[in-house]
């Protein structure tokens, strides 16, 4: 039952949990020496809530990054 319940929220587009991003723990100790674009983590800046050591990404946000980085 709980597949299908999954399934269903996937096919509805009301998961966001492959908008989580976890976030760097070096950074959250202020010790993180990589860029922002460098790092394979979430450097989110102090008004984004973390939760569970995560960020959630803004979709739109995404989207628009990934039209601008496109090669045309």
């Amino acid at each position: 039952m709980a597949a299908v319940v999954h399934v269903n929220s996937l096919l509805n587009g009301k998961d966001s949990r492959w908008l989580q991003l976890e976030v760097c723990r070096e950074f959250q100790r202020n010790k993180c020496s990589r860029q922002d674009t460098e790092c394979k983590f979430a450097h989110p800046p102090a008004n984004v809530e973390v939760q569970n050591g995560k960020v959630t990404a803004c979709y739109d946000s995404i989207k628009l990054n990934t039209e601008k980085n496109q090669i045309i």
